[in-house]
């Protein structure tokens, strides 16, 4: 299975942090990158195949993929650098990976931090295309949002608030119908000179040719790390919801 990580972002919001080195290379509680940690987690879950934009410090991906090939030499790679990653928001990465999005995959942004257990509940779900939500949580204020009407995706947006609305993680599992769809609005989008809008944009043109389950993440975890209070909150988090899976495994086992 093929898996879409889009890092081509600058994470200015990061401060110091990201001022030599991208975002996703910032380690979490156990000195695992956050690239790591999802490369770790997706290969487990028998992703085979990953498609990497990357903007600033692509080197530095490059060889953190390097490493992690070298652990798991089955693996397979493919990056695409977006050197508009400056003036443009991330459907230019997705327009640049276009050649990619053409058979069933996961595609997610790469400041995603998550559990293992989200990624087979996507996988093993019958339904043919996903996205999360949380039905609990509270509106974030800068974050995606998304509609729902029976269950099905209506439209993701930061500014979506009211009836039908949920906190909402840009994590897909997408047939390569539904991709196909959403990838030729983003070819129009980017080729009209829409390039500085979220490709969610360009999604919510197409909902209603396509069918987007909703899943609840309620019982696993998954959030994204948008600045230094996102990490400083995301990185203890996840350490104390690995740490409870740790302690729940050791009880299965004895």
């Amino acid at each position: 299975m093929r898996a879409v990580l889009f890092n081509s972002g600058v994470g200015s919001r990061m401060g110091a942090m990201t001022r030599l080195q991208p975002k996703c290379m910032a380690a979490l509680y156990n000195n695992e990158t956050i690239l790591a940690r999802q490369i770790r987690i997706l290969s487990a879950c028998g992703v085979d195949e990953f498609v990497v934009t990357t903007g600033p410090f692509a080197d530095q991906i490059e060889a953190a993929v390097a490493d992690c090939q070298r652990q798991s030499p089955g693996l397979r790679f493919a990056f695409v650098p977006n050197p508009q990653y400056r003036t443009t928001n991330y459907i230019v990465s997705m327009y640049l990976a276009r050649g990619y999005l053409d058979t069933d995959l996961l595609l997610l942004h790469g400041d995603l931090v998550f559990d293992e257990g989200l990624v087979r509940a996507l996988l093993a779900s019958p339904a043919e295309a996903l996205c999360l939500y949380h039905e609990d949580k509270i509106l974030p204020r800068k974050d995606f949002k998304a509609q729902f009407c029976d269950g099905i995706l209506k439209k993701v947006s930061v500014h979506l608030f009211g009836r039908d609305c949920y906190a909402f993680q840009p994590l897909y599992r997408l047939d390569a119908d539904t991709i196909r769809i959403w990838r030729d609005k983003v070819i129009s989008f980017v080729e009209a000179g829409k390039n500085q809008v979220y490709a969610e944009e360009a999604l919510n043109e197409v909902t209603s040719n396509v069918r987007i389950t909703g899943m609840s993440y309620k019982t696993h975890y998954i959030d994204e790390i948008d600045n230094m209070e996102d990490y400083c909150r995301v990185s203890e988090e996840i350490r104390r919801f690995d740490r409870m899976l740790d302690q729940m495994n050791h009880l299965i086992r004895f």
